[in-house]
């Protein structure tokens, strides 16, 4: 089959639409530019330098030599247009292909083998995961917990029901006496734009969006003829990470049966969380309580003199010993850290009740954070630690920090116990 230029550009338009590619512009721009070059008939003219500066932005005098950052988005582009094909259109007859070791593409046919002839059988469909590629979305929150609450809670009911498992020991501070938990969510000020706000609130801010931010609005949304762009200042907008470990924690509680609320901490202030049992999602440059309940701990956020970076930082009396983020050649998070502080509600030790704060660098390590504490393996692995310390039993105060991994579309790959640090006994 002689494909003509309609087939290719129907097919690129159906990967550049796709939801394989929908979060990463760079991938698209990467794979509309070569594949035009390959209609036109250069596709031997692709270098690493031209595909640098004409579709992923880089300067005229940028170096592949020391960043490799066409090369980082090839080698993910194959996977994405794998992905794809493998999932979203595993019937497409015309597919895109980046060989390896090679910057040009080829369009090639899949011929599909005619099916034979069987009983009918019914099977499950799987449905896409259509929500996991999507970064930041406001207004689903609600559907997304609920639905996943379900089939996380199944999953951990058998073990949960389980005076002696792993979940109820390291979870008992908060559910052995049956009152409710306060989640509550922290949530960063955002700058909200938008062409649309002639009218707010007269004890609202807002501020003329800059020049550059007009082009920078246009890739995503829309822009009307002669709009003029407005910031207002929100802190309304979750992060997927928090979005996700809010819902690990909630199916767990529901497993458990404890009753639980949900609350953003513009609601539930550091002074409503005195008292009472409380799981706090936030990090300490956007959320005033964690702020406060990590501010003597030994284990916290703080600034690397030397590397410029926000990490983890232990303190004890055989020193200072730092865990550091690691970036990619393009400055995006790959290597973070969550963290995860059970500490007593109230300033005194014997406190009758218990906050669990999951926190990181990134939401990605606070997503990471709450996984940890809430797989039973994971609790179980950690409990022989404290065995091997001479605890019979769960410490009453501790921290743990968690080492993971993330993708380029900041969503939690793997992760890993790194540390802990037993606070009170």
């Amino acid at each position: 089959m002689v494909l003509t230029e309609a087939d290719k550009r129907a097919a690129l338009e159906a990967a550049l639409n796709s939801e394989a590619l929908a979060r990463s512009e760079q991938l698209r721009s990467f794979l509309k530019f070569v594949c035009e070059m390959e209609m036109e008939g250069q596709a031997n003219a692709l270098t690493e330098h031209l595909i640098g500066t004409r579709a992923l932005g880089r300067r005229e005098d940028y170096s592949p030599l020391e960043d490799s950052s066409v090369r980082t988005r090839a080698h993910e582009l194959r996977q994405r247009l794998h992905r794809y094909y493998a999932v979203e259109q595993p019937d497409s007859s015309v597919r895109i292909e980046l060989p390896k070791g090679s910057y040009a593409p080829k369009f090639v046919t899949v011929i599909a083998e005619p099916q034979r002839e069987s009983p009918a059988v019914e099977t499950p469909v799987r449905p896409v995961e259509k929500w996991a590629h999507r970064g930041w979305l406001f207004g689903f929150l609600a559907g997304v917990v609920l639905s996943a609450v379900a089939v996380i809670a199944w999953t951990s009911w058998k073990s949960a029901r389980d005076q002696s498992s792993p979940i109820r020991q390291a979870w008992s501070p908060l559910v052995q006496n049956g009152s409710e938990v306060l989640i509550c969510m922290s949530t960063p000020l955002h700058l909200l734009v938008s062409p649309f706000m002639t009218q707010t609130p007269e004890e609202s801010l807002k501020y003329p969006a800059p020049a550059e931010v007009y082009p920078l609005f246009s890739r995503f949304r829309p822009l009307p003829k002669d709009a003029r762009l407005e910031m207002q200042p929100v802190q309304k907008a979750l992060m997927m990470g928090n979005v996700q470990g809010l819902t690990r924690v909630s199916a767990l509680l529901q497993s458990l049966g404890t009753p639980y609320q949900v609350l953003p901490e513009s609601s539930s202030p550091l002074a409503a969380i005195k008292g009472r049992n409380a799981v706090i999602f936030g990090s300490p440059w956007y959320s005033r309580a964690v702020s406060v309940l990590l501010e003597k701990t030994p284990i916290t956020f703080a600034l690397d003199d030397e590397s410029k970076e926000i990490g983890l930082v232990e303190r004890s009396p055989q020193g200072v010993r730092s865990f550091l983020p690691k970036r990619s050649a393009r400055g995006e998070y790959r290597e973070v850290y969550g963290l995860i502080s059970v500490l007593p509600s109230d300033s005194t030790p014997d406190s009758p009740h218990t906050v669990i704060v999951f926190s990181g660098l990134t939401s990605v390590g606070t997503h990471a954070a709450a996984a940890f504490f809430t797989t039973p393996a994971n609790l179980q692995s950690l409990a022989e630690r404290f065995t091997k310390e001479g605890l019979h039993g769960w410490p009453r105060s501790y921290q743990v920090v968690v080492h993971c991994r993330a993708s380029e579309d900041t969503q939690l790959l793997s992760y890993e116990y790194e540390t802990h640090r037993i606070l009170a006994r």
